[in-house]
């Protein structure tokens, strides 16, 4: 069965995310093409939406300007929004009404309670929901939450993250909204929220506590634009209304594992990075990679260490020159979707497959984290 896709947020802008990451997989010859078809798009205008929709080579009256069009399309199987948090709502709402299998970038709502409101109603529906959550499904954390559900690593004792970001001290002028602590987009709500689920999951675990502080380290911002000649200009320094620096410690279920994670932004000058460490009571675990955007990376490197046994009992190297057990890279199997930008093809993969349900603990969690971030990181 081909599924019907209509894409609200879908432009004739070649720099678009909808158009980079969502229509490469599955446009006509792209790797998903034979489970999945574009029927229809939405953009704000009816000008745009015929541009839109003539760039995609679809029929003019198949670009839509307005949700509840795309939603009522009998042509449609399942609605996608790509656009800002802030309209998620507004937009997703109709679908749901016309009973549309829905996919909705992350963060899924501006806050708890419209995440919760979606949610509601996407169960009253029966419909299948899913939420751009794709580090889940980047090849080294299938790989990793495989190896820990095999029971390699014992009891989980604790895990520690660290993320360094140097491209986000300033921001692309198209990113402005972001400086708007009302927006639902933050560093909170959307890297560090994306690195928080996937650890999560992959620990197939829950945070029972948690304690946690934010910091503006750089107190201003400026916006990066290009020139007709493709010169970038940087504007003046505005005031910044969100965290860059945020720490989080706390207490995972059912293993009762201590948890810490940090997330810094800081200058160019300084490397990027990602890290993150998983100790168990028989061995350990150790994912790196050159940057921390690990929904959209594929360049992660898994490490595996475990104790070695003499009948069946792990060696005590307490007092011993050897020290403990050596890290031993692990090979992550890779396909020709894990290749494509943005890391969202194998989410297509998954809905081709049945994947989607009305999910309320991933959808609570992003209302929780915009929530904290627009009472704790916003300074304007």
């Amino acid at each position: 069965m081909v599924i019907r896709v209509g894409i609200i947020g879908l432009s004739a802008d070649q720099s678009a995310w909808a158009t980079i990451a969502h229509i490469q997989p599955i446009k006509e010859g792209g790797p998903l093409s034979q489970h999945f078809k574009l029927t229809a798009l939405a953009t704000s205008n009816p000008e745009s939406a015929k541009a839109a929709a003539r760039f995609h080579g679809l029929p003019l009256e198949k670009g839509y300007s307005n949700p509840e069009d795309i939603a009522n399309d009998p042509d449609v199987d399942l609605v996608v929004v790509s656009v800002k948090v802030f309209m998620h709502k507004q937009l997703t709402i109709p679908a749901l009404n016309a009973r549309k299998d829905v996919f909705v970038e992350w963060p899924l709502g501006n806050g708890l309670a419209e995440a919760e409101e979606m949610a509601a109603l996407a169960r009253k529906q029966g419909v299948k929901t899913y939420v751009g959550l794709q580090a889940r499904v980047q090849p080294a954390m299938v790989k990793a939450k495989e190896i820990i559900s095999s029971g390699a690593l014992g009891r989980i004792i604790s895990t520690t993250i660290l993320a360094i970001e140097s491209k986000l001290l300033n921001l692309p002028e198209k990113g402005r909204y972001v400086n708007d602590p009302n927006s639902g987009a933050s560093i909170i709500s959307i890297p560090f929220a994306h690195t928080l689920d996937v650890v999560l999951h992959v620990l197939s675990s829950e945070l029972t506590s948690l304690t946690a502080t934010t910091h503006t380290t750089y107190p201003t911002v400026s916006f990066v634009s290009s020139s007709p000649d493709g010169t970038p200009s940087l504007s003046a320094p505005e005031p910044k209304c969100y965290a860059d620096n945020i720490v989080l410690a706390g207490t995972l279920a059912p293993s009762n594992a201590a948890l810490s994670f940090h997330y810094i932004t800081t200058a160019p000058v300084i490397p990027a990075l990602f890290q993150w460490i998983i100790c168990g009571e028989k061995g350990a675990m150790k994912l790196e990679a050159p940057n921390p955007v690990v929904q959209m990376t594929t360049d992660i490197k898994l490490w595996f260490a475990e104790a070695p046994e003499e009948d069946g009992v792990s060696k005590d190297f307490y007092g011993s020159k050897e020290g403990g057990a050596e890290w031993r890279e692990v090979e992550i199997p890779m396909s020709e979707l894990d290749g494509i930008f943005g890391g969202i093809a194998p989410v297509y993969e998954g809905i081709a497959r049945g994947w989607g349900k009305s999910e309320v603990s991933v959808f609570l969690l992003g209302g929780l984290l915009v929530g904290w971030s627009i009472r704790v990181g916003g300074l304007c």
